[in-house]
């Protein structure tokens, strides 16, 4: 696959567009076919193997209009104002270097792999017809010979070098520019600006840093459009990493949306994994007696085989969220995750409390996530909290529904105020149910500290673990689906 499919497809995938590997390689041999030269025939032959939906293919028309426009623009032409051609041509040491831009063909006379920016750059013989090794030209060279399109294939190869696609963040414009400047050999030609002027040839050295400047400013251009194109969705992955690691105490609100998407996002690729319906053939145990009797027709040969297959056991989950005070974020992200895994879990049933504890399964079922989250922290939220009156409020209403296959996930930081836990009913609760998760966002050095009673709740959980990230979030869920397979 050659560069700029794969500059292309890493820009789709940032943008939102997922392009698995088989439609990557479908839009390789694409490229095969039809090459690049016909770019309307390419744009929609490329958004039929790419462009699954009406929102990605309106992703991909965005994307393909800002990659595939050219970007390189250099005029070298400023550099020598039309009044400057005489005097140019009168100065005997710039007799091979005073080619007016105006005078050179189109698109220059040479075959240049640029960017190697290796030449000796001394810039007194510069025939702009490569070095006498047969190496490829100096940036110097180039320079002064004003070959754009010399100057525009150095610059693509130095951006490779340099690995510009990587490029996230405003702040790294000058570091990129900067380093594919020194690619192409800025070194030389700065040595060459001062070896002029120590000889007294201010005019030439005049001339070739007028025209590094503008070159200076074409690969700002260059690094300022490849951040255009990819910087909007590299930034958005790179909030996304960050936001996955951060405490979700310490989330800000302006970052409440992205978070329900990427929740929405982990519990969408956790149905994927856990809810595949595998093929018959060629899995499980193999079935003697069903084989033996489907084949009875053929006279006991083997043509038809029946596979044994273990049926994932679905868990019925009840979930108890503490919704007081900084705790009441990561029951939020909680819910929103047990409550995006229907079809994998679909028998959830939720509460919340901080004093008095109630069901808020209702209110999932009637207005979704979105509503019933904050209507669930308005309505048990606010109060001095609770454990003992949680625990004996969830007894009376969902004790008689525990059973083996039950998982009671408890989201709290064990902070009860100073009242009685009531670690009695938890192990009870553990003594009926399948197993008993406690999350707590507090960091363990924390837990039996102040009014912490986390010391008499850890014995009667199954587990007990910190839990104040998305990651973290996330592993519990997948522990959970993973052990009810």
């Amino acid at each position: 696959m050659d560069r700029p499919l794969a500059d292309f497809v890493n820009m789709l995938r940032y943008g939102g567009v997922p392009v698995s590997i088989g439609e990557t390689m479908d839009a390789a041999r694409t490229i095969d076919l039809l090459g690049y030269d016909d770019r309307g025939l390419l744009k929609a032959a490329l958004s039929q193997v790419m462009a699954k939906t009406t929102e990605e293919m309106e992703i991909f028309n965005s994307c393909f209009e800002e990659f595939f426009t050219p970007g390189i623009s250099l005029d070298l032409e400023t550099a020598l104002p039309a009044g400057d051609q005489e005097t140019a041509e009168q100065n005997s040491d710039l007799e091979d270097a005073s080619s007016l831009l105006d005078q050179l063909p189109a698109g220059g006379q040479q075959q240049s792999s640029g960017g190697n920016g290796g030449g000796s750059g001394t810039g007194n013989d510069s025939s702009g017809e490569g070095a006498p090794d047969g190496s490829s030209p100096s940036l110097t060279d180039l320079l002064e010979k004003g070959d754009r399109t010399e100057l525009a294939l150095a610059m693509t190869s130095a951006a490779d070098q340099v690995n510009l696609g990587s490029i996230v963040l405003m702040t790294q414009r000058g570091l990129f520019a900067r380093r594919i400047m020194e690619e192409m050999g800025l070194a030389d030609v700065n040595q060459t600006i001062f070896d002029r002027r120590r000889e007294g040839n201010d005019a030439g050295a005049d001339q070739l840093s007028e025209r590094l400047d503008i070159l200076f400013e074409a690969v700002r251009d260059m690094v300022e459009r490849q951040l255009a194109l990819t910087s909007e969705g590299k930034n958005t992955q790179f909030r996304q990493e960050i936001l996955k690691k951060v405490k979700l105490n310490n989330i800000e609100t302006r970052d409440f949306k992205l978070m329900r998407e990427m929740v929405r996002r982990m519990a969408k690729r956790l149905t994927d994994m856990n809810s595949r319906v595998r093929k018959v053939k060629n899995r499980g145990h193999l079935d003697i007696r069903k084989t033996m009797r489907r084949n009875v027709a053929y006279d006991g040969i083997l043509f038809e085989t029946h596979w044994k297959q273990k049926e994932k056991d679905r868990p019925r989950v009840l979930a108890i969220c503490d919704v007081s005070g900084s705790v009441a974020t990561v029951s939020r992200f909680l819910l929103l995750f047990l409550y995006s895994l229907n079809e994998v879990l679909p028998k959830v049933r939720s509460f919340a409390f901080s004093g008095t504890l109630g069901e808020v399964t209702d209110l999932f079922d009637r207005y979704g996530p979105e509503e019933a989250i904050p209507m669930a922290l308005d309505i048990y939220g606010g109060r001095s909290t609770d454990y003992g009156q949680a625990m004996m409020d969830f007894k009376d209403l969902a004790f008689d529904e525990i059973d083996h296959r039950t998982t009671v996930i408890i989201l709290g930081d064990g902070r009860s105020n100073g009242a009685d836990p009531r670690t009695d009913i938890l192990k009870e609760i553990k003594t009926r149910a399948k197993r008993v998760i406690w999350l707590n966002p507090e960091r363990k050095s924390a837990w039996g500290t102040g009014d912490s009673e986390m010391d008499k709740i850890t014995p009667y959980c199954t587990k007990a673990d910190v839990c104040n990230s998305l990651t973290k979030l996330e592993l519990v869920i997948r522990d959970l689906l993973k052990s009810s397979s």
